[in-house]
């Protein structure tokens, strides 16, 4: 008798069947409701930093409300329960999910009342207030933290929803989309505010979806291999993440700085007057979050020492106690000042700062001037900071009014300049000019008037002298100084050196940066009797809506003129011309832009600051050859060829393990790799589904019909003929037949161009 007649009068219950205890779908449901409530714990915990001093009354409650909800779908809506069970849940479930409402703040009673125009008007309300939240929201505004904790509730809810809207079995598709809302729950969090330790949080994040989308569909005896591929799938992750951070371009040197060279860049705050030539390569060195935007400050520099501005110590303590207290707390702040690539003993802070509260119980030390302060060690990359500053911002109104009854003597030292050395061995004349209003010039008689005369200095005294005759109030006087500077002078990056740089700025070539700009000011207002120094640190950077914070670049390093006014303390202004690269404006190919307007004014529209090149000479720790920036991502290359190194042993070792298998699979695993196909594309099997009616199912695509009863004969007739690889392909396009794109996709994963070696089928023909 042929093999096919043996074939043919085989029994018909020779069926493809799945074994499973009775006990497995409670244990499937048990493993699903368990990882949905750990991974929805974790989305109410990242939620809740959103809120200063969350409702954890109300998480709580929108947990155990998801969780029922979920329970109710996935035990009381099966498809073994009677209909009129089934009905129930269904409603119970819309109750769970509208309890969201009241349960998130709103009171009660407008939903007993029906009063939904007034709870509607309240939520857009709260909705129109979140583009202006500071996270964590610490506000008094009962509209904006009921809708920032109805957040939570919807999205928890919803995934709920999804999971409990499943009829039957819970696919991944579905384990995956009732995943979705809560991966938004944990992430946004993130995204407003960047956390501690952000990579370990996407860690965990990751290994709570694995469980919950793939937990049930791994057999335990794979559960330590899955649990394995898991965790190296993670450690990559951690160790690539840092390489592709969102602010960082994909081919980037500085994306590596802080592997390669962690202590990142420092500043040196030194007014050299040179040529501007550091690498300036777009390096992000702080994130601040302020209330308002200002200047970051790093230190000043109060002397003048005949060449050039220089930071020396200098007490103006008794000065800031004449502020007004009204000021004061109008224009205090607290900053969160985060380093990114960069290291530094200064403290950044703003204005005048009260000392700062240093990472890992670090000594902080006063500044060479009040209201600055160093560490005693130096501030790394990642290290965060709390800073609480005074830097007022008045209007030109305010500013006219504060007068001139200037805090002396404690002022006198901010009104000081040093003339250079008459001679080698001779002592350098210190001038100490008069203060506004008090006659302009110097004191101390005629002697020392004609010391200055005789100076290099005697130009840049006529100059201010001649402005200052103009005006009738210190910010007048202030004012003449800026339009001075706007007019005529040229910014460049390539000033030419000079034994007097300020004097060959005002009144040789006219060129220069931000050094020349600020340098110059602060020494015609001295020398017109406003106390004026020079600070150094950074432009305000550009203002990041997703976080709430200002991100600072070593584009942004600067140096601008502080300026005291009566009542109100240190003013910024800012002389360098707008036209600066850094803004925005035009360089010509010699390096040089015509100074059309200073930006003296501040910030520009959006919160981006009015940056003027720059004002530190940066050392970089590591520099790439013959180049200030951009490079290859050397950290992603040794990354990939270590992954390389690590994968090839493991492939050597399963293509020895498979071949230890025998070359061609068993009937048994392609049958049930063949039922497998038919589940994932939607058409699961009938229990009593036979190979001979599969078969004649497949009677229209005569090479898929060929595959099945290939399989047949070798699986009951002992026949050894491996199935033609072109009805596997058959088999695939009849599963994937009216699915659309999506369908041929999952077909192709279904059943790939070659079958897969488990170690033993799941699955068993009976």
């Amino acid at each position: 008798m042929s093999a096919t007649s043996d074939i043919a009068g085989l029994p018909s219950r020779m069926v493809l069947t799945r074994p499973q205890s009775p006990a497995e779908p409670v244990r499937r449901t048990s493993l699903t409701l368990l990882s949905f409530g750990l991974l929805g714990t974790y989305g109410l915990l990242r939620w809740g930093t959103m809120l200063q001093g969350p409702p954890d009354g109300r998480l709580v409650g929108f947990f155990v409300l998801s969780m029922g909800v979920a329970w109710v779908g996935l035990t009381l809506r099966a498809p073994e329960r009677p209909a009129g069970t089934r009905a129930l849940a269904g409603v119970a479930m819309a109750i769970g999910v509208l309890a969201v409402l009241p349960m998130s703040g709103l009171p009660l009673s407008w939903f007993l009342s029906l009063r939904f125009a007034l709870i509607v008007h309240t939520i857009g309300h709260g909705l129109n207030n979140l583009p202006t939240v500071i996270v964590p929201y610490a506000g008094f505004e009962p509209a904006t933290t009921d809708v920032i904790t109805l957040g939570a509730g919807v999205l928890l809810a919803l995934g709920a929803l999804v999971l409990a809207a499943a009829r039957g079995p819970v696919g991944q598709l579905r384990l995956a989309a009732a995943a979705l809302p809560l991966v938004v729950l944990s992430t946004v969090p993130s995204a407003l505010a960047r956390p501690q330790l952000a990579y370990l949080h996407g860690a965990l994040l990751f290994a709570l979806l694995v469980l919950f989308v793939f937990s049930e569909r791994i057999a335990p005896r794979r559960g330590s291999g899955a649990a394995t591929l898991a965790v190296l799938v993670a450690l990559t992750a951690l160790v690539v993440a840092p390489s592709i951070g969102r602010r960082q371009p994909w081919i980037s040197f500085q994306r590596i700085a802080g592997v390669l060279a962690p202590n990142g860049e420092s500043f040196d705050w030194s007014q050299t007057y040179g040529p501007l030539v550091w690498p300036r390569s777009g390096s992000t060195v702080l994130d601040v979050r302020a209330r308002f935007p200002t200047y970051w400050k790093a230190e000043d520099l109060d002397v003048f020492n005949g060449q050039g501005w220089v930071s020396e110590p200098v007490s103006d303590g008794n000065a800031l106690g004449t502020i007004s207290a009204y000021n004061v707390a109008r224009w205090s702040e607290q900053l969160t000042v985060t380093l990114r690539e960069m290291s530094s003993y200064d403290v950044i802070a703003a204005g005048v700062a009260n000392p700062p509260t240093l990472p890992r119980g670090q000594v902080v030390q006063p500044g060479t001037s009040a209201g600055t302060y160093v560490s005693a060690n130096p501030l790394e990359p990642g290290e965060s900071y709390r800073v609480a500053v005074y830097a007022p911002t008045p209007t030109p109104e305010q500013l006219a009014a504060a007068g001139q009854n200037y805090p002396l003597p404690a002022l006198a030292p901010e009104l000081q300049v040093q003339l250079p050395a008459v001679s080698s061995g001779t002592s350098a004349p210190l001038i100490q000019f008069a203060s506004y209003g008090t006659g302009i010039g110097p004191q101390g008689g005629a002697q020392v008037k004609a010391a200055l005369l005789a100076s290099p200095y005697a130009p840049a005294y006529e100059l201010a002298s001649r402005l200052a005759a103009g005006t009738s109030s210190p910010y007048e006087y202030v004012e003449a100084v800026l339009r001075y500077l706007a007019h005529g002078f040229t910014y460049t990056e390539s000033p030419p050196v000079s034994r007097y740089p300020i004097l060959t700025f005002l009144f040789g070539n006219r060129e220069g940066y931000c050094q020349q700009f600020a340098g110059a000011m602060a020494l015609l207002l001295r020398m017109g009797g406003v106390p004026a120094r020079v600070a150094a640190g950074f432009a305000t950077g550009t203002y990041d809506r997703t976080t709430h914070e200002y991100v600072v670049t070593d584009l942004d390093a600067h140096a601008w003129v502080e300026a005291w006014f009566p009542g109100i303390g240190w003013v910024k202004f800012d002389p360098t011309p707008s036209s600066d690269p850094a803004l925005g404006g035009s360089v010509t190919p010699g390096g040089s832009a015509t100074a059309d307007q200073p930006a003296h004014r501040g910030l520009l529209p959006g919160g981006k600051a009015a940056k003027a090149g720059g004002a530190a000479t940066v050392k970089r720790r590591l520099r790439e050859p013959g180049s200030a920036g951009g490079g290859f991502p050397v950290a992603l290359v040794v990354t990939l060829v270590v992954l390389l190194l690590l994968a090839a042993p493991a492939a050597l070792w399963l293509r020895r393990r498979r071949g230890r298998r025998g070359r061609g699979p068993k009937p048994e695993l392609l049958l049930v790799e063949l039922e497998r196909a038919f589940a994932w594309c939607g058409r699961p099997l009938a229990p009593d589904v036979t190979l001979a009616a599969l078969e004649a199912r497949f009677a229209d695509v005569p090479a898929a019909a060929g595959y099945v009863r290939t399989l047949r004969e070798a699986r009951f007739a002992g026949a050894s003929e491996v199935p033609d690889p072109a009805g596997r392909v058959a088999v695939r396009s009849r599963l994937a037949r009216g699915l659309g794109p999506l369908g041929r996709l999952r077909a192709l994963v279904a059943l790939p161009p070659r079958p897969a070696r488990p170690k033993a089928p799941r699955w068993r023909l009976h």
